[in-house]
This record gives C-alpha cells, structure tokens and sequence, in this order.
C-alpha cells in the first residue's frame, strides 16, 4: 500500500536527518563522510519511492483518463470504499468493513464519482472499462 510506502518514505528522511545531525558531531573525517554518504543514500530511497507512486498516478491518469488521488471514494464490485494507495496500475483499496486493503486494478469493478475524468478521456482502447457513477 502506498500510504504505507510513503510512511517508510518520511521514516527515511527522519534517519537521513539523524545522520546529518551526526555528521557535524563526527569527531574524525572519516566518520563525518560516511554519516554524510549514509544520509544521502537514505534521501534518495525516499525519493524513489515517492518517484513511484507518482509514476503509478501518472499512468493511471495518462493510460485510462482517470484523475485520481488518495481519498477518493470509490466501489469496486458494488462495495464502497476510499483508496489509500497506487502501485502501478492498481490501487489499494479500503474497502468498507475490511480490516485490509485489497488490490484492485484502475478499471477492473470499480466505479468513480463523476468528475475524475481529465482531458478528452482515457485511451480510446479501454474508454469502455471506466465507470462513473453520473
């Protein structure tokens, strides 16, 4: 679940902070170096994972037409729920009295409140597969 992924994220970025403040406490070089190395290497796997589910959105938008984000109420196969997440073209998806997600692909029973479509609309190719509910 990407809401999950982003929470490791914010934890990276909390001990690339740790290993800053280190760094300028580091009594040799060498020490100061590797805390500043370390800290940096634990930027850029935040970064990473926040380049992903951006590029999870992204596709989503770009592939099917649907502008989505986490929050939105939607159904998938008749049952309500919120996404909370994106892993390339799935959503995590909690879903109404379920204590876990569930992953559901971005057209595959789902259906979106009207509005969530941006541009012209989605790929002409799978336009059939969006369901809003108008």
């Amino acid at each position: 679940m990407s809401a999950d992924i982003l929470a490791d994220a914010d934890a990276l970025e909390l001990q690339a902070r740790k290993f800053g403040d280190a760094a300028c406490l580091a009594a040799t070089w060498e020490d100061r170096m590797r805390a500043e190395d370390r800290a940096e290497e634990l930027r850029e796997e935040a970064r990473n994972i926040r380049t992903r589910i951006a590029s999870s959105r992204e596709h989503i938008r770009n592939y099917y037409g649907l502008n989505l984000d986490v929050g939105l109420n939607v159904q998938h196969e008749g049952r309500p729920g919120v996404i909370v997440g994106f892993a390339g073209q799935y959503l995590e998806v909690q879903l109404d009295g379920d204590d876990h997600t569930t992953t559901c692909h971005a057209t595959a029973g789902m259906e979106y409140p009207p509005g969530i479509r941006v541009g012209p609309g989605p790929d002409e190719r799978f336009a059939h597969l969006v369901q809003t509910t108008d």
